[in-house]
């Protein structure tokens, strides 16, 4: 589960890069991410709020179990939204170690996962497609988002970063496989012979 025993996939910034060194940080949540779960955390608190109002009403107790569910999942909604605003992720791609996750889901203690350089397998870029539709609403809409996942040799995947474009988290995997050495370098060109007059 994310932010608890794996390390969340968020938007992040570069720390630091020094392509010479190999050496790449990447830092977060950013700004953006922190105040989407701000909002998270205010929309389930307002729902387990308004939920618990129900509860105080005189139903019989067979009617109770809907805003008690309610409750609970306006609770874990402001829960995980608030610990996603006030925790702290760090990945640190370093030539010839490999990829260390940092994060603590505060209050939680920092919990860290390491992969290592010689056990990486391959990135992948993965689509993720949330549907929604309003209450009053036919129309269902779509928010498409992009996960960086790198791939272990035993199978295993790790989240990275997550994108609005798939550009976007391209480019990023192309800035992690430089600072681990593995980016295959373009091959140079050949230059044209030209016809001598």
């Amino acid at each position: 589960m994310e932010w608890i025993t794996e390390p969340p996939c968020t938007e992040l910034e570069v720390e630091r890069e020094e392509a010479a060194k190999g050496v790449l940080v990447l830092k977060g949540p950013r700004g953006v991410a922190r105040a989407k779960s701000g909002l998270v955390a205010a929309m389930g608190t307002a729902f387990a709020l308004g939920a618990v109002a129900f509860l105080r009403m005189p139903f019989p107790k067979a009617w109770k179990l809907i805003p008690a569910t309610m409750v609970a999942t306006g609770g874990g909604m402001a829960a995980m939204g608030v610990m996603g605003a006030v925790s702290n992720v760090r990945i640190e791609v370093e030539r010839g170690k490999g990829i260390t996750w940092t994060w603590r889901p505060r209050p939680a203690p920092e919990r860290t996962v390491t992969l290592a350089a010689k056990d990486v397998a391959t990135f992948e870029v993965k689509t993720n497609v949330v549907r929604s539709s309003g209450e009053f609403s036919f129309q269902e809409r779509s928010q498409v988002t992009f996960q960086l996942m790198v791939i272990s040799k035993q199978g295993k995947a790790y989240a990275i970063e997550e994108f609005a474009l798939s550009s976007q988290a391209e480019l990023r995997r192309d800035q992690i496989q430089r600072a681990l050495g593995t980016k295959a370098k373009a091959p140079a060109r050949k230059k044209k012979k030209t016809a001598a007059a």
